[in-house]
């Protein structure tokens, strides 16, 4: 049986992975050669019809979110200096974390692996959704996310496994829509495999739906987004062009002075995008955070503010480091830091220069507040426009007299 194309969910995450010096958990480094390396250590040794998953989870339930309003969690913690967060009101969160499960057991991680789930909880939620619960309240679900190895993956068993986590991810979606939203204005945010997931729900549950006209901003950090292959399967979603445009879409990868993003940008000519089309000759989205305007530089006194992910996981968000780096979103739409970064941001950097694992905590700040400013605009508007539909009616009905 002739083996099927990877999907360019895996193909992204291959990029990632595949001859870089990586940071797992615990401190372990895995180099050497990246290629065996992964395949024994990631890849379940299981086909996807031969593995056993559990089911669905039941989003009606608490137990099947990560974070939910009311609930503990680290989604309401704050750096230090800061007070507690206070919520846009009339405003929800939809967040999608990314990949934490690494166990090559499964092709798709079991509810309550407890690995899993502490690194969403105590990094995902703490160090990412967390710069956004000034915006809105906070959602965000535990799926049956692909495991680590499905990125390595060159059959068909890693696009099942993405497409299950999809699944979930649309179920989760659609609970939250009719359980919790009650037709507010949301946000959506991910990150690596978390954003891939809201790029194909953008396309299969938002764009031609009253729900675009709800949706603020999708934030999907850490995944490659065509403007032309990806945005142009949308005729009423495109890309945010400035800091408070709204039913938009945000997106950029984070490197290094000198980084080398050739993997990425081979991702963007050997891949189909959402129009069904090649993403070869196309331009990948680069907002640039510091200004939150495609395709600029900006200098470091522009940077509000990164914060520090920590060893310890158990520990509080660190303080807040500002005007760390200038930025500047090259032609090839790739987001370079201008600063030499100190050596505490080295420690999950990723070779090539590639910061990835820092695309949000990096500009907590400038996130922070730009997601506030979005929420906020999308209010101001929408109560205009309900103003002026209003004294439109009152004007009629006064002309009919």
């Amino acid at each position: 049986m002739a083996k099927s194309k990877m999907k360019p969910a895996a193909v992204f995450l291959l990029v990632i992975i595949a001859g870089i010096v990586i940071m797992v958990t615990g401190g372990i480094l895995i180099s050497a050669n990246m290629d065996s390396v992964l395949k024994v250590a990631f890849i379940p040794s299981q086909s996807f019809e031969e593995d056993t998953r559990d089911a669905r989870l039941d989003y009606t339930t608490s137990s099947a979110w990560a974070v939910l309003p009311g609930d503990a969690s680290h989604a309401m913690d704050t750096p230090v200096g800061l007070p507690s967060p206070q919520a846009v009101p009339a405003i929800d969160v939809f967040y999608v974390h990314p990949t934490t499960y690494l166990n090559r057991a499964h092709w798709n991680a079991p509810h309550g692996d407890k690995d899993a789930d502490e690194i969403v909880d105590l990094q995902a939620v703490k160090l990412q959704a967390s710069a956004f619960n000034t915006a809105g309240k906070l959602y965000a679900p535990r799926y049956r996310q692909a495991t680590f190895g499905t990125f390595y993956d060159k059959t068909s068993n890693g696009v099942k496994a993405l497409d299950l986590a999809l699944g979930d991810v649309l179920t989760a979606f659609d609970t939250f829509i009719a359980d919790h939203n009650h037709e507010r204005p949301f946000i959506l945010v991910g990150h690596s495999q978390g954003a891939a997931h809201l790029l194909a729900l953008l396309q299969q549950r938002i764009t031609g739906t009253a729900l675009q006209k709800k949706m603020v901003a999708a934030y999907l950090f850490g995944w490659p987004v065509s403007l032309e292959e990806d945005l142009g399967a949308f005729p009423d979603i495109g890309a945010c062009a400035s800091p408070s445009d709204i039913h938009c879409v945000i997106s950029y990868q984070t490197y290094g002075q000198g980084g080398d993003p050739a993997r990425l940008l081979d991702y963007m000519d050997t891949t189909i995008g959402l129009t069904g089309k090649p993403r070869k000759g196309s331009q990948m989205l680069c907002t640039n955070p510091l200004d939150w305007r495609i395709g600029t530089s900006a200098s470091s006194d522009m940077h509000l503010g990164g914060v520090l992910r920590h060893q310890k996981a158990d520990m509080p968000i660190g303080p807040i480091f500002p005007a760390l780096t200038g930025t500047a979103c090259g032609k090839d739409g790739i987001l370079y830091v201008s600063a030499k970064l100190r050596s505490a941001w080295q420690q999950f950097k990723l070779a090539g220069e590639n910061y990835h694992i820092y695309d949000v905590p990096m500009f907590y700040m400038n996130i922070r507040e730009n997601a506030v400013l979005r929420a906020t605009s999308f209010l101001a508007k929408h109560q205009h426009q309900n103003a002026s539909t209003h004294q439109s009616a009152s004007n009629q009905q006064s002309m009919s007299k």
